[in-house]
């Protein structure tokens, strides 16, 4: 069959009278025939390198064929097992299932050269002070750019903007755009509007960690960005504007309008106080609307918290009711044993952290209340002991 494929193929690039001839004496069935060869010949590769990503490498089939029009013009596999035995080797220890990962993401990587391209990848992550094992974490979290980034000029910028490998690592599991953004046309221009602001290149450093959008988005939305954070009245010197700027990074201008309605409304309270609140803690801002309806309702039918306590203290709207009831149901407990005084401050209890309250209110009293710590820890699960109403 193949020397049958080689003569009509011949054939077909053949210019001479007689070929002519022949073309026009020969038979639909022959050029059927010819069709159906070329054919195979040329999906010979095709099922070849499926194959192979599917038996070798452990991709799935649906997935190997999509992958394999970057790879079906090899003549052998050799180089493909060189990158396959580099990710497996002792430069980066991946398992079977993080290649086949890397893979499915980016199958151009198995035409990379080892010697010139990965290993000199690895190289630069050892100099800005990766370990194996961070390696290990970085082509696991972003394996579609692990061979292709501008390795030297990214870690470069972000390792010492950010402190540390594991910094970076951290952030980026959030946002891969640290990768792909231009830093010259992004990134460093939003650091400026920033630093225009009065934030220091170290505040900022630590706003990106939980806000690392707010450098990698095109400069004109972080302009917007820092116009809504001005419009909430926090003043740019105080320790509070980072948190507005990442409310509002969060929260278009819509959304800040209707939450500000809304607080009126539930509070019954004018909008000039909302904002006098929301200056105090305008991450308050980021609650959900169910979330402020039963606390605020919690708060004050309950506890009996005015309005205007509430509004001094915003922090109170954030804490879950998992956290507000089972304090207040061991406050109620030490109040009425005499353990407490009856004007105990509920906000000083709310806001101690879960070890802190436990030793300043339920271990001291264990002779007494030998129970209390079992139904606080019970309370937190959402079960409160059996005929307590709050």
């Amino acid at each position: 069959m193949l020397h049958l494929q080689k003569q009509l193929l011949s054939l077909g690039h053949a210019a001479s009278p007689r070929f002519c001839y022949l073309h026009r004496a020969a038979s639909p069935d022959l050029f059927s025939l010819h069709r159906s060869l070329l054919s195979t010949a040329a999906s010979l590769g095709h099922i070849a390198a499926e194959d192979y990503l599917v038996t070798t490498c452990g991709l799935t089939r649906e997935t190997a064929r999509k992958s394999t029009k970057y790879i079906s013009h090899w003549k052998c596999t050799s180089n493909a097992d060189s990158v396959l035995a580099f990710l497996a080797g002792p430069a980066l220890r991946l398992s079977k299932a993080d290649i086949a990962n890397v893979v499915a993401y980016d199958p151009r990587i198995l035409n990379s050269s080892v010697d010139k391209s990965l290993k000199v990848c690895i190289a630069s992550f050892r100099s800005h002070g990766f370990s194996d094992a961070q390696v290990q974490t970085f082509a696991r979290t972003v394996p579609y750019v692990f061979r292709s980034f501008k390795v030297q000029e990214k870690l470069g910028f972000w390792i010492p903007f950010l402190g540390s490998p594991e910094m970076f690592l951290r952030v980026l599991k959030r946002n891969y755009y640290l990768l792909t953004s231009d830093l010259e046309k992004v990134v460093k221009p939003n650091i400026e509007l920033l630093r225009e602001c009065g934030l220091s290149v170290c505040v900022i450093a630590k706003m990106c960690i939980p806000s690392s959008r707010l450098l990698t988005s095109n400069p004109e939305t972080v302009k917007s960005i820092l116009v809504r954070a001005d419009k909430l009245g926090v003043p740019r010197h105080s320790l509070m504007f980072r948190q507005a700027v990442s409310t509002t990074m969060g929260l278009g201008a819509e959304t800040v309008v209707a939450k500000l309605k809304f607080f009126s409304e539930t509070l019954g309270c004018s909008e000039a106080e909302v904002l006098s609140m929301v200056r105090r803690n305008p991450v308050v801002l980021r609650c959900s609307r169910e979330k402020l309806l039963s606390v605020s309702e919690f708060l004050i039918k309950v506890v009996g918290f005015d309005t205007g306590c509430i509004l001094r203290r915003p922090t109170l709207l954030m804490y879950s009711m998992r956290r507000l009831v089972p304090r207040y149901y061991v406050m109620k407990v030490l109040q009425e044993k005499g353990l407490t005084r009856k004007d105990q401050n509920f906000y000083t209890l709310v806001t101690l952290g879960d070890e802190l309250f436990r030793c300043r209110y339920i271990h001291p009293h264990k002779d007494v209340l030998p129970g209390l710590d079992d139904e606080y820890t019970n309370a937190c699960k959402g079960k409160l002991p059996a005929g307590v109403v709050l």
